[in-house]
C-alpha cells in the first residue's frame, strides 16, 4: 500500500492582518505494483489525496477538534506518475479559524489518501504546531 512521509505542517500567522498561511508539504510512495498499474491504465483515477487541519486536545475527552479541509485534492496518477509524488497544500486563513481552545492552541494537519479501487484509507498526521492565535 501506498505511504505519506516527510509530513509538514507551517503556519505563518500575520497578526496585524489577522491571518494565517497554513502549508502542509509531503510525499506519497507508492509500490512498485501500484506505479504500474497506474502506468498501464493512466485514464483511471487510482488514488486521491486530501488534507485538513485539526486542534489537538489533550482534555478528558481526548477528542480532538476538526478545523478545516483543503479545498483541493490531488489525484494520482498525474500526468507523469512516478515512485514518490510530492504535494502541497496552502491556504490563507481567517486567525479564527485556528483559534480552537483558550490559550495556546495544538494544530496539525491530517493527510488521508484513499485507494478508489479498495477504498482503503491510509491517514498520516503532520507534526504539530503551538500557537496562540
Amino acid at each position: 500500500m501506498a505511504t505519506i512521509t516527510n509530513r509538514k505542517l507551517t503556519l505563518r500567522h500575520d497578526h496585524e492582518k489577522k491571518t494565517v498561511l497554513a502549508t502542509v508539504t509531503c510525499d506519497v510512495n507508492f509500490t512498485t505494483l501500484e506505479l504500474c498499474q497506474m502506468k498501464s491504465c493512466a485514464a483511471a483515477r487510482h488514488f486521491k489525496l486530501k488534507c485538513q487541519l485539526w486542534g489537538e486536545d489533550s482534555g478528558l475527552t481526548g477528542a480532538d477538534d476538526f478545523l478545516f479541509t483543503y479545498g483541493n485534492s490531488f489525484f494520482f496518477p498525474d500526468g507523469n506518475p512516478t515512485a514518490t509524488e510530492s504535494r502541497k497544500f496552502e491556504v490563507l486563513l481567517g486567525e479564527g479559524v485556528l483559534d480552537e481552545d483558550w490559550g495556546q492552541d495544538e494544530v496539525y494537519g491530517l493527510l488521508r489518501l484513499t485507494n478508489l479501487g479498495t477504498l482503503v484509507e491510509v491517514k498520516k498526521k503532520t507534526n504539530t504546531v503551538s500557537h496562540s492565535f
